[in-house]
This record gives C-alpha cells, structure tokens and sequence, in this order.
C-alpha cells in the first residue's frame, strides 16, 4: 500500500470561494458605500459600510441569523474577499442592524441600481417588444410563533405578506418589502412604487430602452393606483404601460394613458378607466396566456396582428 503524506499547506483553503465573486460586484457599488459612511459616520469601530458587507457575506450563503459571523472571525478569505476592513462581532453586527435599520433602508434602493447599471445584465424583453415589471405579494408561514407583525394572511396561514417586484423575463428583484400578515396588497403599494417604478424607467433606458410592462393581479385593482402609475410617464423617460388582473371572466387589462386612446375601449371593474384593447394581443403573449380582448384590434407595436382570443 502506498504511504500518504499528510503536510501542513503554507495557505488557507476555503469552502466558500464563491465569496470572491460577490466582492467582485460589491467592489462596484463603492461610490454608494462612500455615501453611507459619510450620512452614518462612527467615531471608531466598524464602518457603516463594512456592517453591510458582513451581512451580505452571510446571506449569500443562506444565513440569516448575526451568529454566524463569528464563524468567520478569524477567516482571513472572508474579509479580503469582500473587502471588510473590519469585521464586526455578533453583538456588534445585531445592534447595529437594529440601530440603524431606517437608516440602512434608504441606501438599498441606490445599492441595486448602482449594481444592475454598472453589470447591464440581459433584463428579458418580452416579444411584444416590453420590458416586463412583476409586483405582486406573497404568503410566509409564520404560524405559532409571536413575532411582530404576524396575522392571518390572504391564504389562510398566520405569517407575513411581503411585496416583491421583478425587473425582466429574467426576474431582477428591485424590492422585497416585509409586510404585516393582514396588509392588503394594494394598500401603501404607491410608496413601493415611488422606488420600483423610476428605477425600473432608468434601467430600462440605459439597458434595453424597451417600455415598462408592469403586471399586477386584482389585488392591485385600485383607481389610486393606476393614477400613480400614470403620473410616472412623462417626456424623457421609459413608457411604463401596465396589466391589472380583474376577475376571472376579464382576464387582464391594459391602461395606457400616454397612448392616443380610440374610440373602442373597455372599461374596468365598477369604473370607467381606459383600456387599451389595441394592446389585446401583446397582453396575451406578455402573460404567456390568453386574455379576452375587446373584438380584433390592431397591435400597437407589430405588424398588424389582430387578436380575438378569449379566456381559456
């Protein structure tokens, strides 16, 4: 049998090599880092900038919890990989977080759109030519415990109900915002817009320059919200044009105010909104359904398709 050498390496090997690709990206969104430190500044210890570094090194391994960095205290890869200058203790790293949260919140925002602008990503336009925007909300399971916030969700369990939106076929998340479990969906959506929606519109314009298609099931059936959503179109931005889910029967409809709107026109559930049933059959590839349309209507972007399909 042959003999085994066993010797002791003059380097560290390391589980999590992946690391050293997110402080690629992190290394990106340096100009925002900068920001941070500089609106929270610490008179010694570890940077603002350096807090959320740490934590994102744990989430991208799926820990969540601030014990497990002091796993990586003495890990020479972790810190070089992110470029953490100092890495903070469990203690540290939970009282912060806690402290600085709102804080913290606002920098998000600026932190995903630094990254997917600088890595320009292929988002996934739609065939009919649109840059899809998924918002929607989902059920958490957080039955029998006593967190804050807990309450019987839309689906009968007790838990959250967060808010997510999705730029592109691809599904870039540009917001997962945690909710009470007894939230309705729409209620307070326009200030998730305020952040979902411009950003989405300059992504668009320096990636793809395709339209936004933001799509929305009947949770979000709301007059105010469609006001909002028509106030972000304006000259020098992307179009956004959305897709609201009514009822089973009306499958989806589309209101397009920066369009010229024709003498044939739907109307919404218990309101006369416009609807863009020109649009009919670029809402069904869009929803990668089928949808009743209004009678054939001429595409708005084609060749010249009508669309006659009806609910299946």
């Amino acid at each position: 049998m042959r003999s085994l050498i066993v010797k002791q390496l003059d380097y560290d090997l390391t589980p999590v090599a992946g690391l050293a690709l997110v402080g690629h990206h992190l290394n990106r969104l340096e100009p925002v880092f900068k920001q941070l430190d500089g609106t929270l500044p610490v008179r010694n210890g570890v940077a603002s900038s350096d807090i959320l570094r740490s934590y994102v090194g744990l989430l991208v391994q799926g820990k969540s919890d601030f014990d497990a960095i002091e796993n990586f205290r003495g890990d020479a890869f972790f810190k070089q990989a992110l470029g953490i200058k100092l890495l903070p203790s469990s203690p540290t790293l939970r009282q912060r977080m806690d402290a600085r949260a709102e804080d913290l919140f606002d920098f998000l925002p600026p932190l995903i759109e630094t990254l997917l602008a600088g890595a320009r990503p292929d988002y996934g336009v739609l065939p009919c030519g649109w840059l899809p925007l998924d918002v929607d909300t989902f059920a958490m399971d957080n039955g029998d415990t006593a967190k804050d916030g807990v309450g019987r969700t839309y689906t009968g369990v007790d838990g959250y109900c967060p808010l997510a939106a999705y730029l592109g076929s691809h599904g870039f998340c540009l917001e997962l915002a945690l909710r009470p479990g007894v939230q309705h969906s729409a209620r307070e959506t326009q200030f998730n817009f305020e952040r979902v929606i411009p950003m989405a519109q300059r992504l668009s314009a320096a990636g793809p320059k395709a339209p936004i298609l933001a799509r929305l099931d009947s949770g979000f059936d709301s007059s105010e919200l469609v006001r909002e959503m028509e106030a972000y179109n304006a000259a020098g931005v992307s179009q956004l044009d959305w897709l609201i889910k009514v009822r089973r029967e009306v499958a989806y409809v589309i209101v397009s105010p920066a369009h010229e709107v024709g003498d044939e026109t739907g109307c919404s559930v218990s309101r006369s909104l416009p609807v863009h049933a020109s649009l009919a059959t670029a809402a069904c590839e869009a929803m990668g359904t089928t949808c009743r349309a209004f009678g054939p209507r001429r595409l708005l972007r084609g060749s010249g398709a009508t669309c006659e399909h009806q609910c299946g």
